[in-house]
């Protein structure tokens, strides 16, 4: 498609935002297509129960039920594995589209990611398991341009580059320039303490959080201006709340073999140079969740979208001891996995569960929402600001991040063409009340995102230069880190220990990234059909 598509494109969108066109009531249609596909899996589960309930003992048993509410990565990972251990598998989503945070959008003739964008390839478990379902090929490098920051303590907006050999913002070189220049000469001397402190020999052992090791080693104007940023982008948690082994595996005893914080950020980046620590997928990260449902779908799985559950019953006594109700219809089945998001997860759990087992709500809620620029700007084509910008709380921005898309991957760079420029601008802070974000008004956050990514980028941009646009909402309790997080988990497990066949999934008991999802899914229902 041409650019000058895409500008129609995109003006027909424009004026079209807030109409509605004449068309067949999709929603109707949708919600009907649901009931026809749930009719055939109940009375699938009728005749199964019939059969199972049968005193012809000659006649072999059918494969077990089960059922995972929840269409996102969890869920779909939680399926797969489901069917291979030999499961009748039944997948039922609440919404139109299967994915969860992995989505996509299609603004002014592009393709892109309107959630996750990029896994960690530390540890492999992405990597592997896309090699699993034949999309290894298909892993996208990083251009390996470097991240900005914007101090919080400046009243102008000064954009300064990451320190090259950070790891999670903390500096493997404190005496360089580029740190200096955002934290000022007396916190650099301070940093600098940090090669000649011993460490303390209690720290081998005791837990420890990211602000706890960077605050006593480097000082807080580093926890501040250089780690608080990345920390709370790549895990939506403030530092005090991640222990350092969760959020850098291998920190820790390197800081005791090598004496010094910096020395052991600089032992761990020797194999890791900027731009290597994460992958995506030629054609965006929802390329997974098209071949998740593919290969579901071929394996026989039934994928119900637009099904939303509102009650989990269980019976010990019965022979298929569950039943989900969903649009009127009752599914009875032998395993039920819960992959929605905390909310609604809870809501159904914790009728099952005595008042002393139920799961508090604690967490609190994540109100965070994703703009999305298609730009006509060849000023951005020597990427100013590198793959994207970080803000620090405190600068006089509203979004807390931008990320410079076509700068990032090279494959969306080669579809979007010269001059055309694709950014992402993050909005809302963990923990905290954004009114322009809690509005709903796209509009005005669009316009926000123009106003923001002009002043970070340093490049003015123009709502004519916008060719395309949309924003993306999230809104979910934050799963909780460290100590916390694994309080909730050991008391899940036991809450669910009186119910053979039911399992709980997803980010919010799992943590964030796509590693820790998977892995955890995987685990949860790693027991064979019996």
């Amino acid at each position: 498609m041409s650019k000058e598509q895409r500008n129609v494109r995109a003006g027909e969108s424009a004026q079209a935002t807030g109409a509605s066109k004449p068309r067949r009531d999709f929603a109707n249609d949708a919600a009907a297509h649901a009931l026809r596909l749930l009719e055939k899996v109940r009375s699938a589960s009728e005749a199964r129960l019939a059969k199972t309930g049968s005193a012809d003992q000659a006649e072999k048993p059918s494969a077990p039920h089960a059922v995972v509410v929840g269409g996102g990565i969890a869920g779909l990972v939680a399926a797969r594995e489901l069917r291979q251990t030999g499961h009748e598998v039944t997948v039922l989503e609440a919404t139109g589209t299967f994915g969860g945070c992995v989505r996509t959008t299609e603004v002014a003739g592009l393709a892109i990611d309107a959630g996750a964008e990029s896994f960690a390839l530390r540890g492999g478990i992405v990597a592997s398991y896309l090699d699993e379902l034949e999309l290894g090929g298909q892993i996208a490098k990083t251009s390996g341009a470097r991240a900005w920051l914007v101090p919080g303590e400046e009243q102008d907006i000064l954009a300064h580059p990451m320190p090259e050999t950070a790891l999670l913002g903390i500096p493997g070189n404190v005496r360089t320039d580029e740190v200096r220049s955002i934290i000022g000469r007396p916190a650099t001397v301070r940093a600098a303490a940090d090669l000649i402190t011993p460490v303390n020999k209690k720290w081998a052992t005791e837990p420890l959080s990211i602000a706890e090791v960077v605050r006593s080693r480097m000082g807080q104007a580093v926890l501040d201006q250089l780690v608080a940023p990345v920390v709370n982008g790549v895990y939506s948690t403030d530092p005090a709340k991640i222990s350092i082994d969760a959020a850098a595996p291998g920190l820790r005893q390197a800081m005791l073999e090598t004496g010094s914080l910096a020395r052991a950020v600089t032992k761990l980046q020797e194999s890791a140079p900027a731009g290597s620590r994460v992958a995506g997928l030629n054609g965006g990260m929802y390329t997974m969740v098209e071949a998740l449902v593919s290969q579901l779908g071929e394996a026989g799985v039934a994928l119900v979208r637009n099904s939303p559950v509102t009650a989990v019953r269980h019976d010990g006594q019965s022979p298929t001891p569950y039943t989900v109700s969903t649009l009127g219809q009752e599914l009875h089945a032998d395993r039920v996995v819960l992959a929605t998001p905390a909310a609604s997860a809870l809501a159904l759990l914790n009728p099952l569960l005595a008042p002393e087992d139920q799961l508090a709500s604690e967490g609190g809620d994540n109100a965070i929402a994703l703009a999305i620029l298609v730009v006509d700007k060849p000023e951005l084509d020597d990427a100013p600001r590198g793959s994207g910008v970080l803000v620090s709380k405190g600068a006089p921005l509203t979004a807390k991040a931008l990320t410079h898309s076509t700068a990032k991957w090279p494959w969306l760079a080669d579809e979007a063409g010269p001059g055309t420029h694709v950014l992402r601008l993050s909005f809302g802070r963990i923990g905290e009340h954004d009114a322009l974000v809690e509005s709903g008004d796209d509009s005005a956050l669009i316009e926000q995102a123009i106003k923001d990514a002009s002043k970070i980028l340093g490049v003015q941009l123009h709502l004519d230069d916008v060719l395309g646009s949309t924003v993306s909402r999230f809104s979910d309790m934050v799963p909780l880190q460290g100590q916390a997080a694994a309080a909730r988990r050991g008391q899940l497990q036991r809450s669910l220990s009186d119910f053979e066949g039911l399992d709980v999934v997803g980010a919010w008991i799992a943590g964030t990234g796509l590693a820790r999802v998977i892995s955890q899914a995987r685990s949860a229902v790693a027991i064979s059909a019996r």
